[in-house]
């Protein structure tokens, strides 16, 4: 029986963390003022989990002071659980709560990161919703990544490839500019899906791709391009992406060979940390104490480089 004490103490990496869902529900009811009924809970997808997200949490958040606060929320967590790097997601959203300036929303960011920095390694991400105001989009990222902040970039929204087209131009100026390069897609989409993305953006991970899973071409596909899958099974089986953790894919792409890492996502909603999962894994005999601890290590290890 694993205990979570056992990875409490070992370096970890998040690299799928949306810091302004990434703390936990514990840490946000003092500073939201109330309770969300019936929460945290097992959801029927991405719809459930919006319609929570419209009517308690997006409402809640409308100051550039509320987002320092809420990523300080998930920044904290974070080391509470022993993370050393933490590759968090400051949605592009956000840039509103800053008087809609752009250089505004980067030094508040710069601020995070140095505030933490004997603590932890915050590595921004700039987040970007398919579905958000494409001419503030096209407005507001040149001038993001151009800042020098963001380590990497992601997509994220409906698991589609209609309109990805529209970000094209983002993902190539962000492998000009040495960005690292992520979407959403795959944990409710299928093989084929995580395979066009990863082609069309010339993607270096994934956020999530358990949808590989079902085709070993893809898997194959994917370990030759060593495209990292950044994977929360917590999320996957909270909204009913999977049918439960023993079912998770996680191990056959593992043992393909495929580099992954294990997150959380939204730590508020799934209520899992990275240090819990790894037992979560182990105990319902989906990987072994060594593989868990080998995924740990390598995440770490290949971070540092």
């Amino acid at each position: 029986m694993a205990n979570v004490s056992d990875f409490l103490s070992l370096e970890k990496v998040d690299a799928h963390n949306h810091l302004n869902l990434g703390m936990r529900y514990a840490s946000y009811v003092p500073w939201a003022g109330f309770y969300i009924p019936n929460f945290p809970r097992k959801m029927n997808g991405l719809g459930e989990m919006h319609e929570v997200i419209g009517q308690y949490t997006r409402n809640r958040s409308a100051t550039a002071k509320d987002v320092q606060d809420l990523v300080t929320l998930s920044v904290k967590d974070a080391i509470a659980d022993g993370v050393t790097i933490l590759e968090g997601s400051f949605d592009i959203s956000f840039v509103h709560h800053c008087n809609d300036s752009v250089d505004e929303y980067v030094e508040l960011i710069d601020g995070i990161v140095k505030k933490f920095a004997d603590k932890i390694d915050v590595r921004p991400e700039l987040g970007m919703g398919k579905l958000f105001d494409k001419t503030k989009i096209d407005a507001w990222v040149p001038p993001l990544l151009e800042s020098g902040i963001f380590k990497s970039i992601d997509l994220y929204g409906p698991e589609v490839e209609d309109g990805i087209d529209q970000f094209k131009y983002i993902y190539e100026m962000a492998g000009r500019l040495g960005i690292k390069k992520k979407a959403h897609v795959g944990e409710f989409s299928d093989a084929a899906s995580v395979r066009s993305f990863i082609e069309f953006f010339e993607l270096d991970e994934v956020q999530h791709g358990i949808g590989a899973a079902k085709d070993d071409s893809v898997l194959q596909f994917m370990k030759d391009r060593n495209i990292r899958c950044n994977i929360t099974p917590a999320s996957n089986v909270m909204l009913s992406a999977v049918n439960s953790l023993e079912e998770h894919p996680i191990k056959k792409i593992v043992e393909c060979g495929i580099p992954v890492t294990i997150c959380t996502d939204d730590l508020l909603f799934f209520n899992r940390s990275v240090s819990e999962q790894c037992a979560d894994l182990i105990n319902a005999n989906v990987l072994t104490e060594d593989q868990v601890k080998a995924i740990l290590k390598e995440s770490v290890d290949s971070y540092k480089k």
